[in-house]
């Protein structure tokens, strides 16, 4: 027979906002089970970006201080043009660092407690016992847990959203190649974010993350062809549309960390999307990309799946944890979808202010039209005032 387990709040992934969420509600003594489908704790890939706000989410997590002594502090941005001798420099008023995604995921897993994670459980399927009011999700291995309540931070291709309903993602035609390299000696960028306008209609971004170590993207406009799961093949590629591109641009591919080059399109669920989105059922929802996958213009995602972490933890936890005049399952349960819809109500919003920025920035990257990216800049102009990091100012509040 297969093996039957009962939780009150089962989280499905085990990537960056599975794990915060987690630790979140650990933090405010409440047990969660996350199950993640890798059979290691998954911490591969390159690195993202984090904005104050992100920087904010981390604090209340109490991970602040420890990841803070794995970057240094980045000041400014410039931006420059192969073909130009021209510069542009943005000098940062408020906190932006470049983490390693392996040093992220690693130090979140590190303080939740090992038996609220579990390693290599893929959810297959997913039902609901109305007499129990019970989320069932059955494993690859034939496993079944119930949950009282369920999130899914499963991302993309998320099995919980699908259960919502959610509408399936939308990709820009761009392409983006990340990957991390290490310079033994040091390298001499300093603590400045570079975004170089190449040859042959691509952008090159280097971000340092400590003084020996670089995260770099690029981002192309032309379908890849090949099989790009293949890291060589990535390589090549990348190295092919840089070519005429400064030394340093080319060695930092050439000579980069093979174990975290990657190319993927950028994907987004639209600001209608998120505006119109039911986004619960019963005491299911989502956080992170599973709710709000958006491009990388921004550099928003991983930070705004944090917030979704301390606010959806808040919500919880004053519901959870409050005193109850009865006993009752059904008012438990009662508290616990009024707490999710308080959630969604106040993430709403929020969410709805990045897929906007994030679409028009996409939009003014990709088209060709000039009417098209006159509007687009006009609307920036109209709902951001011109500035594209007031997105860093957001404050999630406490847990």
């Amino acid at each position: 027979m297969a093996k039957v387990e009962v939780h009150d709040i089962v989280i499905v992934g085990g990537g960056i906002g599975g794990l915060a969420l987690s630790l979140g509600l650990h933090r405010k003594g409440i047990k969660s089970l996350v199950l993640e489908r890798s059979k290691v704790l998954r911490s591969e890939g390159a690195a993202m970006g984090v904005h104050g706000n992100g920087w904010h989410a981390l604090d209340q997590l109490k991970v602040g201080t420890d990841l803070r002594n794995c970057s240094i502090a980045l000041t400014g941005m410039h931006y420059e043009y192969v073909s130009k001798d021209d510069k542009n420099v943005k000098t940062y008023r408020r906190e932006l660092r470049c983490l390693r995604r392996k040093d992220l995921i690693e130090t979140l897993a590190r303080y939740v407690p090992a038996e609220q994670m579990r390693f290599g459980c893929q959810v297959t399927s997913l039902d609901f016992d109305h007499r129990e009011n019970l989320h069932i999700l059955t494993t690859r291995d034939g496993s079944i847990i119930k949950a009282k309540v369920l999130i899914g931070c499963d991302g993309l291709y998320s099995v919980v959203g699908k259960a919502l309903q959610l509408a399936p993602p939308k990709y820009f035609p761009i392409w983006l190649t990340r990957g991390l390299t290490t310079y033994p000696d040091g390298h001499p960028y300093g603590n400045h974010f570079l975004r170089l306008a190449t040859p042959n209609n691509t952008v090159f971004g280097r971000l340092p993350i400590d003084d020996k170590n670089i995260h770099f993207f690029v981002t192309n406009f032309d379908a890849p062809a090949g099989d790009m799961t293949d890291p060589e093949v990535v390589k090549e590629y990348t190295l092919k549309i840089l070519k005429g591109s400064p030394s340093e641009v080319m060695d930092a591919v050439t000579n980069c960390d093979m174990d975290t080059l990657s190319m993927r399109q950028a994907a987004y669920r639209s600001p209608w999307a998120i505006l119109n989105q039911n986004f619960r059922k019963g005491t299911m929802t989502v956080a992170g990309d599973a709710m709000h996958v958006m491009g990388p213009f921004i550099g928003q995602g991983g930070s705004a799946a944090l917030e979704d972490a301390i606010v959806l933890t808040r919500c919880l936890s004053n519901a959870i944890n409050a005193p109850a005049d009865a006993s009752s399952d059904k008012k438990w349960t009662e508290r616990v979808e009024d707490a999710i819809d308080l959630y969604i109500k106040e993430r709403r919003p929020r969410l709805m202010r990045l897929a906007i920025q994030s679409y028009l920035l996409g939009t003014l990257n990709c088209t060709k039209s000039w009417v098209v990216k006159l509007v687009a800049i006009f609307l920036l102009s109209v709902f951001f005032g011109g500035n594209n990091l007031n997105h860093a100012l957001f404050d999630c509040g406490t847990i």
